[in-house]
């Protein structure tokens, strides 16, 4: 890949204006990679907010469409590998290539230089010997077992998968992935539009789906559930946020043999349920979101390179996206792109305070160092378990343990506490 072209990141969580953003930069002078392991997929365009037609002739797109619903096996570094060959092809015709998506462990594949990746393909099944996983890891690794929490069971069957495929163990791999994350190159630039109130971006998720459900999203996922009800798919949009969470729909409306629209009360009811437990996972997959980025941007080693190439543009409701969005961000577009034509970004003592970006905020040294405390005090390597008497509650780590303290939770328990060693001591 040309690491000396230039290539701008849109990241953020669902519901953040991303698309809107990248269709309206400014500047007639690139052309859109989408970013998200769902719209590879071809016939599932609403639940996965895939850019429209309409959209899709406003500015060219890619990565969209790119396999039928039944493919099987596609991973990250095939994606990542048809990328970069679609960077560089769109750098070749003087754009500039803009990448746009949710899935963050995508993006990351293309701003980090990685190295060859290899695709480790590990057996479904794992040998637990009648054991609880965390019980047979804590056998084979106690080390691992000190760093994981005991409920992050993802993490504990992918560490015993590790194990029993490689033969080595878990606890050498832990926190020691810095260098998988070193930029690729400095010819970049990051727009993040966040929502200023995670309560706003709560209330918009809602809208979203609700919308998506009404405008042909339920007859979307009634067509992908019995295409695909034979096979026996592992992975794909059945089991990914917006469709896994109708099985239950699906399922009811296969038995009654309805042929939508014609459907009954219970079957409303089910789509409704569908629908608060998609709103509610998708909630739960914006932290996630944020936390990669907290992660692998803003705990970056080379975080002051990166702090002059990231903009983060938050607002606060669809109303002002504009005012608070997308000028600034055509502002700062426009900026860089000049920039890189005269090749300052390439330079690591590059400083963006000193361009003219007024009334845009800037990350400052005080919030990257406050960050970075924070994050210290969350790494595995500092774990080590506490447990809180009072509230019967097994803590991991310092950063875990301290927000315990603090809690409302464990403040209300030790009054009760209190309260119940002077009832004893009245007694006694």
């Amino acid at each position: 890949m040309n690491n000396n072209g230039f290539i701008v990141y849109i990241i953020g969580t669902k519901a953040a204006g991303k698309k809107n953003l990248s269709l309206n930069l400014g500047l007639n002078n690139y052309e859109i990679i989408s970013c998200d392991s769902m719209q590879v997929y071809k016939d599932a365009d609403i639940m996965t907010a895939k850019a429209t037609a309409i959209e899709q002739t406003i500015k060219k797109h890619h990565g969209i469409d790119l396999l039928d619903l039944e493919y099987e096996g596609f991973n990250r570094k095939q994606w990542r590998d048809m990328t970069i060959n679609k960077i560089e092809e769109i750098q070749s015709k003087g754009q500039i290539p803009v990448l746009v998506g949710g899935t963050h462990y995508y993006i990351e594949s293309i701003l980090f230089n990685q190295g060859e990746e290899t695709q480790l393909l590990y057996e479904d099944k794992i040998q637990l010997n009648g054991k609880e996983p965390f019980e047979y890891l804590k056998e084979i690794d106690p080390l691992a077992v000190e760093k994981f929490h005991p409920k992050d069971s993802r993490r504990i069957l992918n560490s015993i998968k590790y194990f029993q495929n490689t033969g080595l163990l878990p606890s050498q791999q832990i926190d020691h992935h810095q260098d998988q994350f070193k930029l690729r190159s400095y010819n970049f630039l990051i727009l993040w539009p966040k929502w200023k109130k995670h309560e706003d971006l709560k209330i918009k998720v809602a809208e979203r789906i609700n919308e998506m459900l009404d405008q042909g999203g339920t007859e979307e996922i009634l067509r992908i559930f019995k295409r695909l009800e034979n096979k026996q798919n592992k992975m794909g949009v059945l089991h990914s946020i917006g469709y896994q969470q109708f099985q239950k729909v699906y399922q009811y409306y296969k038995e009654q043999g309805f042929q939508y629209p014609n459907v009954d009360l219970k079957f409303k009811e089910l789509l409704k349920e569908g629908a608060e437990n998609l709103i509610n996972d998708t909630v739960l997959y914006t932290k996630k979101q944020i936390q990669w980025i907290k992660n692998r941007i803003l705990g970056n080693s080379k975080i002051d390179i990166i702090a002059n190439r990231l903009f983060l543009l938050e607002f606060e409701s669809a109303q002002t996206l504009n005012e608070q969005v997308i000028l600034p961000a055509q502002k700062i577009y426009n900026l860089f792109c000049q920039l890189f034509q005269v090749d300052k970004l390439g330079d690591d003592q590059f400083q963006i305070s000193q361009q003219n970006l007024e009334n845009i905020k800037l990350l400052t040294p005080e919030m990257i160092t406050k960050y970075n405390q924070t994050q210290q005090l969350k790494s595995r390597t500092n774990w080590k378990k506490q447990e809180c008497e009072i509230c019967n509650k097994l803590m991991n780590g310092p950063f875990e343990i301290e927000q315990h303290f603090k809690s409302r939770t464990h403040n209300i328990n030790v009054l009760k506490d209190e309260q119940l060693q002077k009832k004893k001591q009245k007694i006694d």
